[in-house]
């Protein structure tokens, strides 16, 4: 009765053991523990140290992702590259691996030289808009050296953006069985423990601890169709060779106008004004010159886009000349006939001969209605 009692005790306490392990299976995959250290131990906390460990290979290789197939999946392997189809939605586990390679024989109950303290880990998402993405993972302690890892996820070309799932951090060893993280994991790092004592890490292959993570797969949107025009810049000519802006428009769809910088003389000194960024203020712009001569004035203006912060629009509807010289007075073109002699802005010297010979056409006229009323 008494051996029948003992394995009765011994098969109960293993179905425990058995039952506690797959109701974390959801969380941490199939976990090939093995009794006693997998090599020869350090005397001291050493994290990852080991090659041609059964069923991990090489520690150093410890962050490692996955796509799940089913929830609760235990059997997908996590790997180092993942190739993933990353379609909209799709959710990628992330897996780091936390072994103190230290002897057991140190532990102590957590006061001896094998354990490692205020051990953390942290996990930095590559959350670019990319279609290739490379992971990082930090393994720290104050008794240990520091170890760093990464893991590409290769999405077949295509662009996306991965997304740290709130809430799916957490912790799994073989004494303390899954224990949810702080978010911070992603941000700061967390503390994580093989048994009571927070960041308290016992050595021995059998006192492991798995870091899990999901990250989500999100479409980037198709970029808006954006309109970004300066349409119309207008000038008027003064006296003494000044000008000022009569009138300034611009088409803006799905951009932010930021500002307008006059260049009042291209190609010559290239006076700009300075940026004005209320484009109210644009119109009534002055600018006197030192010299007769013909000016380039035009008018940049940059917007603000979802792709762009700092876009340019074209200046082809933006630029006018202005010609000053000290024989006449300066006059902005336009569509009228002007009544008297002018400069015309926006002209060059055939517009100024075709204006000579209007005026001499109508004396000419003049002169011969004279002649012609003496005749008779």
């Amino acid at each position: 009765m008494k051996k029948f009692s003992f394995y009765k005790k011994i098969t109960a306490a293993a179905v425990g053991i058995a039952a506690g392990f797959v109701m974390s299976t959801a969380v941490v995959g199939a976990i090939p523990y093995v009794a006693g250290d997998a090599s020869n131990a350090s005397p001291v906390p050493a994290f990852n140290v080991f090659t041609g460990v059964p069923n991990v290979g090489d520690e150093s290789d410890f962050l490692r992702s996955r796509v799940p197939t089913v929830a609760g999946d235990s059997s997908t392997p996590y790997v180092d590259p993942l190739a993933a189809s990353c379609e909209k939605g799709q959710k990628i586990q992330m897996r780091v691996y936390v072994h103190n390679g230290a002897s057991v024989n140190g532990n102590n109950n957590g006061t001896g030289p094998s354990v490692a303290h205020d051990t953390r880990v942290k996990v930095a998402l590559d959350t670019r808009a990319a279609s290739t993405f490379t992971n990082s993972a930090t393994i720290s302690a104050s008794n240990a050296a520091t170890v760093n890892d990464s893991a590409t996820i290769n999405c077949n070309g295509k662009t996306v953006k991965l997304k740290y799932v709130p809430g799916s951090a957490s912790s799994f060893s073989k004494a303390t069985g899954v224990v949810a993280l702080s978010d911070e994991v992603v941000t700061n790092g967390v503390p994580v423990r093989s048994h009571a004592t927070a960041g308290d890490v016992y050595g021995c292959f059998d006192q492991r601890v798995f870091v899990i993570l999901t990250v989500e797969v999100e479409e980037i949107p198709a970029p808006k169709p954006v309109t970004a025009i300066c349409d119309t810049f207008r000038i008027v000519a003064g006296d003494n060779r000044t000008i000022r802006v009569s009138d300034f428009k611009f088409t803006a769809e799905n951009a932010t106008y930021k500002h307008t910088v006059i260049n009042w003389d291209a190609g010559k000194t290239n006076v700009s004004s300075a940026p004005i960024t209320d484009a109210t203020k644009v119109k009534d712009q002055t600018y006197k010159y030192g010299a007769d001569g013909t000016y380039l004035v035009t008018a940049t203006v940059r917007f603000a886009t979802e792709a762009n912060s700092d876009l340019a629009a074209g200046t082809e509807n933006c630029q006018q000349k202005v010609t000053f010289t000290s024989k006449q007075e300066p006059v902005v073109v336009t569509a009228v006939t002007p009544v008297k002699p002018v400069v015309l802005v926006a002209a060059g010297p055939a517009s100024t001969i075709a204006t000579i010979l209007a005026i001499t056409a109508t004396v000419a006229g003049a002169y011969y209605w004279s002649i012609r009323r003496r005749l008779v």
